[in-house]
C-alpha cells in the first residue's frame, strides 16, 4: 500500500465516453499492452495499476523512470522499453495491436527515438493515452482514444467499467510470453555469471539483487548503473527505483540518496555511483555524516568516464578526458576507501569476483554511512535492445 501524502481535493476522472471506448478497444484487442509512465507513481496509482491488471490479464511495460509502478516480479512485468530496455518489453509493445498508456510523456530514450522498427509501432498500433495533462495527448503518436484525467482515479473507473462488462480481455498468449521472458534471462545469464576482472557491472548488479532487502530503495547515477540497473534490477515496491532519467545528471545520485533515506528512513538506501559520478558530489558523504545519514554507497569503479568514452571513440575516434591516466599512461583514481576514511566513514574494496556476495552481505548489514568499491570492466556497453539515432545527430547535426 501506498501513504498518501497529497492535499486533499477532487481527483479528476477521465470523460466517461472515453472510458468505455477504451474498455471496448481492449476488448477487442490480441495483443494488449499496458504502458506505464512517472504520472502512475506521481498520482500514487501502482495500486490502481495493480488491480486493473490483474483483473484484465495485460503484460506491462514501464518507461525507466516509471519502472517501480509495477512489480517486476510479476509474471505480466515487462520490464522498461527503449535503447537500453528489456528485449521482451520492446518486442512486445511493438507488435502489441492496442497499447493502453498511462502518464508517460513517450520520451525519446524510452521509445527508442521513436523509431517505428524497434520499440513502438503507431499506427498500425492504436493507442490509448491517459494523461493529466491534455497537451500530453497525441504529442508523440496519434491517438485512438485521448482520456484527460488523473491516473488513480480513471484506472478505478476503467476498471469498474471493464468488470462491469463481463467479458474478458483476451490478452497477449500467456504461454508464448513466459518463453520470451525466459528467454531475455537467459540472453543475460552469461554476462551476469561472468568471473573475468575487472568485474562484469552485471555480475555487480545480479550479486545486487541477491543481496538487497525487497523494499530497498535503489537511487542510480549515470551509465550502467542506471541504464543497466533500469534493464537489469527488478525492482519490486513503489519509490523503489530514483534515478534523474533522460537528463542523466553525472553526480546526481549521492545527494539524491542523502534524500532518499531522509525522507524513508526505515528502508535501507543505496546510491549506485560511478567514480566519475561521486567524484562530482563528495560532498554528499560529509552530509551523511553530518546528519547521522546510514546510505550504503556501491561504486562502480572503471577508471573512466565508460558512456562518454564509447561516444568519443565510435563517433569521434576520441577519448580525450574520459580515461583516467596517470602522465605515464597508467590507470589513475584517488584511493577511494582512503578518501572515505577520511569522511570517517567505513569501506570495503572488493576486485575478485568470488568475494562480491559476502562482500555485499556485509554491506547490507552496516546500519551507517558505508562504501563498497568494486573494481569492474569499463568495456562493456550495456545491452542495446532498442535504438538511439544520437549517430544520425552527430554525423548530421540538427539539419
Amino acid at each position: 500500500m501506498t501513504v498518501s501524502r497529497r492535499p486533499n481535493y477532487p481527483r479528476v476522472v477521465g470523460d466517461s465516453d472515453g472510458i468505455d471506448a477504451a474498455v471496448e478497444l481492449l476488448l477487442s484487442a490480441k495483443k494488449p499492452v499496458v504502458f506505464g509512465g512517472n504520472g502512475i507513481l506521481l498520482s500514487e496509482a501502482c495500486d490502481e495499476l495493480l488491480e486493473f491488471v490483474e483483473l484484465s490479464r495485460i503484460p506491462v511495460a514501464t518507461t525507466l523512470i516509471g519502472e517501480v509502478v509495477f512489480p517486476e516480479d510479476h509474471a505480466l512485468s515487462l520490464g522498461m522499453t527503449g535503447i537500453w530496455g528489456s528485449r521482451v518489453a520492446n518486442d512486445t509493445t511493438l507488435e502489441a495491436d492496442v497499447i493502453l498508456a498511462i502518464g508517460t510523456a513517450f520520451g525519446e530514450a524510452d521509445c527508442s527515438s521513436w523509431n517505428r522498427k524497434f520499440t513502438f509501432s503507431i499506427p498500425p498500433s492504436r493507442l490509448i493515452q491517459i494523461d493529466i495533462d491534455p497537451q500530453e495527448i497525441g504529442k508523440i503518436y496519434p491517438v485512438e482514444v485521448g482520456i484527460v484525467g488523473d491516473a488513480k482515479a480513471t484506472l478505478r473507473e476503467l476498471t469498474k467499467r471493464l468488470k462491469a462488462t463481463g467479458r474478458a480481455v483476451e490478452g497477449y498468449p500467456a504461454e508464448a510470453l513466459a518463453q520470451r521472458k525466459q528467454s531475455w534471462r537467459d540472453e543475460l545469464e552469461e554476462s551476469q555469471k561472468d568471473g573475468g576482472k575487472p568485474i562484469h557491472p552485471a555480475r555487480f548488479l545480479a550479486e545486487l539483487i541477491e543481496a538487497a532487502p525487497s523494499d530497498a530503495i535503489m537511487v542510480t547515477d549515470v551509465g550502467w548503473n542506471k541504464n543497466g540497473a533500469g534493464q537489469q534490477l527488478l525492482p519490486l515496491k513503489p519509490a523503489s527505483f530514483i534515478t534523474s532519467g533522460g537528463m542523466a545528471t553525472m553526480g546526481f545520485s549521492p545527494g539524491a540518496a542523502v534524500g532518499a533515506k531522509l525522507g524513508a528512513p526505515d528502508r535501507k538506501v543505496v546510491c549506485l555511483v560511478g567514480d566519475g559520478g561521486l567524484m562530482s558530489a563528495l560532498g554528499a558523504l560529509a552530509t551523511c555524516v553530518e546528519l547521522g545519514v546510514p546510505v550504503l554507497f556501491l561504486l562502480f569503479n572503471n577508471f573512466c568516464y565508460s558512456t562518454i568514452r564509447t561516444v568519443g571513440t565510435t563517433y569521434f575516434n576520441n577519448s580525450y578526458g574520459t580515461e583516467f591516466t596517470t602522465p605515464d599512461g597508467d590507470p589513475y583514481d584517488p584511493d577511494f576507501t582512503m578518501v572515505v576514511k577520511a569522511f570517517g566513514i567505513e569501506s570495503d574494496l572488493v576486485i575478485e569476483p568470488e568475494d562480491l556476495a559476502a562482500a555485499m552481505q556485509k554491506a547490507f548489514a552496516v546500519n551507517a554511512p558505508y562504501l563498497l568499491e568494486v573494481r569492474t570492466r569499463g568495456d562493456v556497453p550495456m545491452p542495446r535492445t532498442g535504438h538511439w539515432d544520437i549517430a544520425e545527430f552527430l554525423r548530421l547535426g540538427n539539419d
